[in-house]
């Protein structure tokens, strides 16, 4: 069984200093508010983490109160392992939204559990391996149009120190990547966002598109282009809502292993570990049904369908995966409809416990 927890004190904290802030008129006139607070959680790669995040409350990017906010967070946990993850992240709107970026950085260093590449790799190939990561993905956007925005996009990925396990499937037959790598990539990128609450939305729609191409040429050791989409339906009947999403990633060229399209998450095919199954396509589908019930107490049940292939190998139903489940739903900010979200979900030969902040998708 996939067990996989996170423990959202920080989020909590921030709602409640959100909370007492508002009720100051001299938190009113900063520009930027600054929440930070302790975290702690649990995943299967890291087992129990703590840690720090400040989360930034970018006041003075929000012209009125129709304007969406724009926040910036910088976290750093350490792992019962021994390990170390940084994250620092941004999500901004210039004033009268006329540009858009979004951005992470991370850097990364715990054990991670691989099946090899393919769409039929069997649960006894599981092996443990170790690496650290140095990543970005950066995206400025300018407005042209009512909710959409064309821009540039970068990502980027030095994966290095990996240490594969002894006559293991990375180092007995290896794969792109697996004595190390740099993915360095850019190219256009288009954004339609009309959701109004990205935590839980309720109506509108969201479409993500990019290409880039990864080479030499930018600063890359290895040449592939990737195509990304990210589309979502929300459809509100009566109190509850009806929530698609299609998740694609083709790919063409020699991409690194650890930059496939990786099968399952918290938000994505759910109940697969992240990777369990990875090739450089991957196509998913999935829908949730969301229904309030009392009390800020609600219930999801959703499913979803996916697969990895290769185009040397393109997909076969007799690996078909799917995904189905449900969850409990407490409203933890009424007005600004925010979630915390128990979800188990199962799939093909496994399952997953999720308890996460916000909505899936």
């Amino acid at each position: 069984m996939l067990f996989k927890v996170k423990i959202l004190l920080p989020l909590l904290l921030l709602l409640s200093s959100t909370t007492v802030n508002a009720q100051k008129d001299s938190s009113k006139k900063r520009p930027i508010s600054v929440f930070p607070v302790p975290t702690i959680g649990f995943t299967p790669e890291t087992r129990w983490y703590i840690g720090a995040v400040a989360l930034f409350n970018l006041k003075f990017l929000q012209k009125d109160s129709n304007s969406r906010v724009s926040s910036a967070k910088t976290e750093i946990n350490f792992t019962q392992n021994k390990q170390l993850i940084i994250e620092i992240g941004w999500n901004a709107f210039s004033r009268n939204e006329q540009w858009y970026h979004e951005g992470l950085l991370g850097y990364r260093k715990f054990p991670e559990l691989f099946w090899g590449v393919g769409n039929n790799t069997p649960d006894s190939a599981e092996e443990l391996y170790s690496a650290n990561r140095v990543e970005a993905d950066i995206s400025s956007l300018k407005r042209v149009g009512k909710n959409s925005f064309v821009g540039l996009r970068y990502r980027y990925q030095y994966m290095y120190a990996v240490e594969p396990k002894q006559g293991g499937i990375l180092e007995s037959n290896p794969v792109s990547g697996a004595s190390g790598s740099t993915s360095s990539g850019v190219g256009p990128a288009y954004l339609y966002d009309s959701r109004q609450n990205a935590l839980n939305p309720q109506q509108g729609a969201f479409l993500s598109l990019s290409t880039l191409y990864f080479g030499k040429a930018i600063g890359g050791t290895v040449e592939f282009s990737r195509f990304e989409m990210d589309a979502r339906k929300y459809y509100k009947l009566k109190s509850t809502v009806l929530a698609l999403q299609a998740h694609g990633i083709l790919q063409a060229g020699n991409a690194p292993f650890r930059m496939m399209g990786l099968m399952g998450s918290g938000r994505d095919m759910r109940g697969y570990y992240q990777g369990r199954y990875r090739d450089n396509n991957y196509l998913a589908l999935q829908a949730e049904w969301r229904v309030p019930v009392k009390w800020g107490i609600g219930f999801a049940v959703f499913a979803g369908a996916g697969e990895v292939f290769d185009w040397n190998n393109p997909y076969n139903l007799d690996v078909f995966k799917y995904t189905t489940g449900g969850g409990l739903r407490i409203a933890m900010d009424k007005e600004k409809s925010v979630n915390l979200r128990f979800d188990f979900a199962v799939g093909h030969n496994t399952t997953g416990f999720y308890i996460a902040f916000g909505e899936a998708f």
